[in-house]
Protein backbone atom coordinates (compact mmCIF):
# COMPACT_ATOMS: atom_id res chain seq x y z
CA UNK A 1 0.00 0.00 0.00
CA UNK A 2 1.42 3.44 -0.92
CA UNK A 3 2.53 5.75 1.86
CA UNK A 4 -0.13 8.35 2.56
CA UNK A 5 2.20 11.35 2.69
CA UNK A 6 0.35 14.63 3.23
CA UNK A 7 3.03 17.07 2.09
CA UNK A 8 3.27 20.33 4.08
CA UNK A 9 5.82 22.70 2.60
CA UNK A 10 7.74 25.43 4.43
CA UNK A 11 10.15 27.54 2.40
CA UNK A 12 13.02 29.68 3.65
CA UNK A 13 15.34 32.14 1.93
CA UNK A 14 18.37 30.70 3.70
CA UNK A 15 19.16 27.86 6.07
CA UNK A 16 22.37 26.26 7.20
CA UNK A 17 20.86 22.93 6.07
CA UNK A 18 17.32 21.75 5.38
CA UNK A 19 18.30 18.35 6.80
CA UNK A 20 19.65 19.82 10.02
CA UNK A 21 16.64 22.12 10.43
CA UNK A 22 14.14 19.30 10.07
CA UNK A 23 16.11 17.03 12.37
CA UNK A 24 16.27 19.79 15.00
CA UNK A 25 12.52 20.22 14.89
CA UNK A 26 11.91 16.47 15.10
CA UNK A 27 14.21 16.11 18.09
CA UNK A 28 12.43 19.05 19.75
CA UNK A 29 9.21 17.07 19.66
CA UNK A 30 7.50 18.80 16.74
CA UNK A 31 5.07 16.77 14.62
CA UNK A 32 6.94 16.61 11.32
CA UNK A 33 5.37 13.73 9.39
CA UNK A 34 4.92 14.98 5.82
CA UNK A 35 6.77 18.23 6.46
CA UNK A 36 8.98 19.47 3.63
CA UNK A 37 11.61 22.09 4.48
CA UNK A 38 12.98 23.99 1.47
CA UNK A 39 15.68 26.62 1.24
CA UNK A 40 16.58 29.00 -1.56
CA UNK A 41 20.19 28.57 -0.49
CA UNK A 42 22.09 26.58 2.13
CA UNK A 43 25.27 27.70 3.85
CA UNK A 44 26.14 24.31 5.35
CA UNK A 45 24.38 21.77 3.17
CA UNK A 46 24.92 18.21 4.39
CA UNK A 47 26.07 15.12 2.56
CA UNK A 48 27.14 11.63 3.48
CA UNK A 49 29.77 11.13 6.19
CA UNK A 50 29.30 14.67 7.48
CA UNK A 51 30.49 16.43 4.33
CA UNK A 52 29.37 20.04 3.92
CA UNK A 53 29.04 22.33 0.95
CA UNK A 54 27.52 25.69 0.03
CA UNK A 55 24.33 25.39 -2.01
CA UNK A 56 23.90 28.54 -4.11
CA UNK A 57 20.59 30.12 -5.03
CA UNK A 58 18.90 28.56 -8.04
CA UNK A 59 19.04 24.90 -7.05
CA UNK A 60 16.38 22.65 -5.53
CA UNK A 61 17.20 21.92 -1.88
CA UNK A 62 14.64 20.22 0.33
CA UNK A 63 14.18 17.62 3.05
CA UNK A 64 11.06 15.56 3.77
CA UNK A 65 10.18 13.76 7.01
CA UNK A 66 8.13 10.55 6.83
CA UNK A 67 6.92 8.72 9.93
CA UNK A 68 7.64 5.00 9.76
CA UNK A 69 4.31 3.18 9.32
CA UNK A 70 5.71 -0.11 10.63
CA UNK A 71 9.02 0.37 12.48
CA UNK A 72 11.71 -0.46 11.57
CA UNK A 73 10.56 -0.68 7.93
CA UNK A 74 11.99 2.71 6.91
CA UNK A 75 15.08 2.16 9.05
CA UNK A 76 16.39 -0.74 7.00
CA UNK A 77 19.47 -0.33 4.86
CA UNK A 78 18.96 0.80 1.30
CA UNK A 79 16.74 3.85 1.78
CA UNK A 80 18.99 6.26 -0.13
CA UNK A 81 19.33 3.84 -3.05
CA UNK A 82 15.57 3.25 -3.11
CA UNK A 83 14.84 6.98 -3.18
CA UNK A 84 17.43 7.57 -5.90
CA UNK A 85 15.82 4.84 -8.03
CA UNK A 86 12.44 6.50 -7.49
CA UNK A 87 13.92 9.82 -8.57
CA UNK A 88 15.12 8.26 -11.80
CA UNK A 89 11.63 6.89 -12.46
CA UNK A 90 9.97 10.24 -11.75
CA UNK A 91 12.30 12.28 -13.95
CA UNK A 92 11.99 9.77 -16.77
CA UNK A 93 8.41 10.97 -17.07
CA UNK A 94 9.81 14.38 -18.04
CA UNK A 95 12.22 12.97 -20.59
CA UNK A 96 15.27 13.15 -18.30
CA UNK A 97 17.22 9.91 -18.14
CA UNK A 98 18.97 9.82 -14.79
CA UNK A 99 21.43 7.22 -13.61
CA UNK A 100 22.23 6.36 -10.02
CA UNK A 101 25.83 6.13 -8.89
CA UNK A 102 25.81 4.03 -5.75
CA UNK A 103 24.99 4.84 -3.09
CA UNK A 104 23.25 8.19 -3.48
CA UNK A 105 24.38 10.28 -6.47
CA UNK A 106 22.10 11.26 -9.34
CA UNK A 107 23.85 11.51 -12.69
CA UNK A 108 22.65 13.06 -15.95
CA UNK A 109 24.55 12.76 -19.21
CA UNK A 110 27.49 11.27 -17.34
CA UNK A 111 27.81 14.07 -14.79
CA UNK A 112 26.52 14.61 -11.28
CA UNK A 113 23.17 16.40 -11.15
CA UNK A 114 22.39 15.96 -7.46
CA UNK A 115 22.25 13.62 -4.55
CA UNK A 116 20.16 11.99 -1.84
CA UNK A 117 20.75 11.91 1.92
CA UNK A 118 18.65 9.77 4.27
CA UNK A 119 18.66 9.52 8.06
CA UNK A 120 16.46 7.50 10.40
CA UNK A 121 15.65 9.55 13.50
CA UNK A 122 13.09 8.81 16.20
CA UNK A 123 10.93 6.59 14.04
CA UNK A 124 11.05 8.94 11.05
CA UNK A 125 12.98 8.82 7.80
CA UNK A 126 14.46 12.17 6.78
CA UNK A 127 15.03 12.36 3.03
CA UNK A 128 17.11 15.24 1.71
CA UNK A 129 17.54 15.84 -2.02
CA UNK A 130 19.60 18.48 -3.81
CA UNK A 131 19.33 19.07 -7.56
CA UNK A 132 21.29 21.57 -9.67
CA UNK A 133 18.93 23.77 -11.67
CA UNK A 134 19.82 27.44 -12.22
CA UNK A 135 22.74 27.42 -9.80
CA UNK A 136 26.31 27.00 -10.93
CA UNK A 137 27.07 23.31 -10.35
CA UNK A 138 30.34 22.17 -8.77
CA UNK A 139 33.20 21.36 -11.13
CA UNK A 140 32.30 18.33 -13.22
CA UNK A 141 28.60 18.64 -12.44
CA UNK A 142 25.60 19.47 -14.58
CA UNK A 143 22.36 21.40 -14.08
CA UNK A 144 18.83 21.32 -15.50
CA UNK A 145 19.24 24.65 -17.26
CA UNK A 146 15.97 26.27 -18.33
CA UNK A 147 13.82 24.17 -16.02
CA UNK A 148 11.16 25.71 -13.80
CA UNK A 149 12.37 25.41 -10.21
CA UNK A 150 8.91 24.71 -8.81
CA UNK A 151 8.53 21.93 -11.36
CA UNK A 152 11.80 20.38 -10.17
CA UNK A 153 10.66 20.64 -6.55
CA UNK A 154 7.50 18.73 -7.47
CA UNK A 155 9.34 16.08 -9.46
CA UNK A 156 11.66 15.49 -6.50
CA UNK A 157 8.75 14.87 -4.13
CA UNK A 158 7.15 12.53 -6.67
CA UNK A 159 10.45 10.67 -6.90
CA UNK A 160 10.73 10.31 -3.13
CA UNK A 161 7.18 8.99 -2.93
CA UNK A 162 7.77 6.52 -5.78
CA UNK A 163 11.06 5.31 -4.32
CA UNK A 164 9.70 4.71 -0.83
CA UNK A 165 6.48 3.09 -2.06
CA UNK A 166 8.37 0.62 -4.23
CA UNK A 167 10.87 -0.12 -1.48
CA UNK A 168 8.19 -0.84 1.12
CA UNK A 169 5.77 -2.75 -1.12
CA UNK A 170 8.27 -4.72 -3.23
CA UNK A 171 11.64 -4.67 -1.43
CA UNK A 172 12.90 -7.72 -3.29
CA UNK A 173 12.64 -5.85 -6.60
CA UNK A 174 15.12 -3.10 -5.62
CA UNK A 175 18.15 -4.81 -7.24
CA UNK A 176 16.26 -5.19 -10.54
CA UNK A 177 15.01 -1.60 -10.53
CA UNK A 178 18.47 -0.33 -9.67
CA UNK A 179 20.06 -2.34 -12.48
CA UNK A 180 18.11 -0.34 -15.05
CA UNK A 181 19.75 2.93 -13.92
CA UNK A 182 23.08 1.71 -12.49
CA UNK A 183 25.88 4.12 -13.42
CA UNK A 184 28.53 1.68 -12.18
CA UNK A 185 27.24 -1.42 -13.96
CA UNK A 186 30.09 -3.81 -14.79
CA UNK A 187 32.72 -1.09 -14.38
CA UNK A 188 35.95 -1.32 -12.43
CA UNK A 189 35.58 0.51 -9.12
CA UNK A 190 37.79 1.63 -6.26
CA UNK A 191 36.01 2.29 -2.98
CA UNK A 192 37.02 3.63 0.42
CA UNK A 193 35.57 1.25 2.99
CA UNK A 194 36.37 1.93 6.63
CA UNK A 195 40.14 2.35 6.91
CA UNK A 196 40.85 0.45 3.71
CA UNK A 197 39.89 0.15 0.06
CA UNK A 198 38.06 -2.34 -2.11
CA UNK A 199 38.98 -2.83 -5.78
CA UNK A 200 36.98 -4.83 -8.28
CA UNK A 201 34.11 -4.91 -10.73
CA UNK A 202 30.72 -3.54 -9.67
CA UNK A 203 27.99 -6.19 -9.88
CA UNK A 204 24.83 -4.39 -8.82
CA UNK A 205 23.24 -4.32 -5.38
CA UNK A 206 21.42 -6.71 -3.07
CA UNK A 207 17.97 -6.24 -1.56
CA UNK A 208 19.44 -4.17 1.29
CA UNK A 209 21.08 -1.71 -1.10
CA UNK A 210 24.62 -2.99 -0.50
CA UNK A 211 26.98 -2.83 -3.48
CA UNK A 212 28.25 -6.15 -4.76
CA UNK A 213 31.84 -6.12 -5.95
CA UNK A 214 33.72 -8.91 -7.67
CA UNK A 215 37.29 -8.70 -6.42
CA UNK A 216 40.35 -10.81 -7.14
CA UNK A 217 39.80 -12.50 -3.77
CA UNK A 218 36.12 -13.19 -4.42
CA UNK A 219 32.78 -11.40 -4.11
CA UNK A 220 32.47 -8.62 -1.54
CA UNK A 221 29.34 -6.92 -0.22
CA UNK A 222 29.83 -3.23 0.62
CA UNK A 223 27.14 -1.78 2.87
CA UNK A 224 28.74 1.63 3.32
CA UNK A 225 31.56 3.22 1.39
CA UNK A 226 32.67 5.98 -0.95
CA UNK A 227 33.39 5.49 -4.64
CA UNK A 228 36.85 6.95 -5.24
CA UNK A 229 37.12 6.03 -8.92
CA UNK A 230 35.21 3.99 -11.47
CA UNK A 231 35.08 3.22 -15.18
CA UNK A 232 38.08 4.83 -16.81
CA UNK A 233 39.45 5.97 -13.46
CA UNK A 234 37.67 9.30 -13.38
CA UNK A 235 37.04 10.64 -9.87
CA UNK A 236 33.97 9.17 -8.20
Amino acid sequence: MPLAIAFRIESFDELASTQSELRRRLEAGEAVDGLVVRATRQTQGRGRRGRTWTSAEGGSYQTLAVRDPAPPALGRGGSAVAVAVGMAAAFAGYGVRLQVKWPNDLHYRGRKLGGVLTEYVRGHLLVGVGINVANEPPEGGIALRGWDLEGVHGAVLAGIQAGLDGWLDRPGELPQRFAAVDALARTEVRLAVGDGEVHGRAAGIDADGALRVETAEGPVRVRSGTVLAYGDGAPG
